[in-house]
């Protein structure tokens, strides 16, 4: 392997990161078929089977954050999905606006120690500040 992703393992053996920077070669290079990947590295025995199963390991890891991750980023871009149509629900019943709602939103969060996100559903759901 040419270009190791260094020290993506997580452990301090220089194999292991060659090892894991090849598997996420392989898995691009296969389109994300794991089953491929771990086939390359299936006639291990021994300490090589020992280092696969850290790389194993390791992925897992890997792979739980990034699905940890995106699953943040969803209720991320749903809470300022909701946001922005509560300033703009605010604005039109107040007669003001976006920005002018929106410091409404925010100020009523901090003075009641709130998640700007729950306020904002409150206006969506009816309520009033």
């Amino acid at each position: 392997m040419t270009d190791p992703v260094p020290h993506m393992s997580g452990v301090d053996h220089p194999e292991v990161d060659e090892m894991l920077s090849e598997v996420v070669h392989q898995l691009f290079a296969a389109n994300l078929d794991l089953q491929t990947v771990l086939g390359v590295f299936s006639r291990q025995q021994g300490a090589g089977r020992d280092r696969v199963h850290a790389v194993i390991d390791r992925l897992d890891d890997t792979i739980a954050a990034i699905h940890h991750a995106g699953a943040r980023l969803q209720i991320s871009l749903a809470d300022q999905a909701a946001l922005n149509q509560a300033r703009g629900v605010l604005a039109a019943r107040r007669d003001i606006s976006v920005a002018e709602a929106s410091d409404l939103i925010t100020g009523h969060a901090a003075r009641h120690e709130l998640d700007v996100s729950a306020v904002a559903r409150a206006v969506l759901a009816g309520d009033h500040l």
